[in-house]
């Protein structure tokens, strides 16, 4: 009987000092961003591509009916360059956006990847279809808040 106890003990603790600490892996740090014209939200019907840079990768491809983006940020650059192309049956818009930054490593245990989280220090556009852009939330990280409101010019 004391032998059993004994057994019994000895595996609780064993399961109490085992640490289980929960990484992150699932979760995202990008940068969300909305549309709107006119103070009202929008989505872009037509194709929205969005690259890094002129000749970068792609970052979202062939979207349609968008009305929110999630995108990544650039890990050790201090500012971003994001090409907007949307394409219509009879035209192609591009507009350019520059989103500065500072990155901030985010460590949360030895047992887990480090990420970086980023704040946005200012953004700004070449205005083909893009009105302005106002900064809504600065800190992008692992929460899924809207970071930008991206306002479009009227089609009148």
């Amino acid at each position: 009987m004391k032998q059993r106890l004994l057994y019994i003990v000895s595996i609780v603790l064993l399961l109490v000092a085992c640490e289980s600490y929960d990484c992150t892996l699932y979760n995202h740090v990008g940068c969300y961003g909305a549309f709107d014209k006119n103070g009202t939200a929008v989505q872009i019907v037509d194709t929205l591509t969005i690259t890094s840079g002129k000749n970068g990768p792609t970052l979202l491809n062939r979207s349609v009916n968008t009305a929110s983006l999630n995108l990544p940020l650039s890990y050790w650059q201090d500012e971003d360059t994001l090409v907007f192309t949307i394409k219509g049956e009879d035209y192609i818009l591009q507009d350019t956006v520059w989103i500065a930054k500072t990155n901030q490593v985010h460590y949360e245990s030895p047992d887990c990847p480090t990420t970086l989280f980023h704040e946005i220090q200012s953004v700004r556009s070449t205005h083909e279809f893009i009105k302005s852009i106002t900064v809504t939330r600065s800190s992008v990280n692992y929460e899924l808040i809207n970071n930008l409101q991206i306002h479009l010019f009227s089609a009148d």
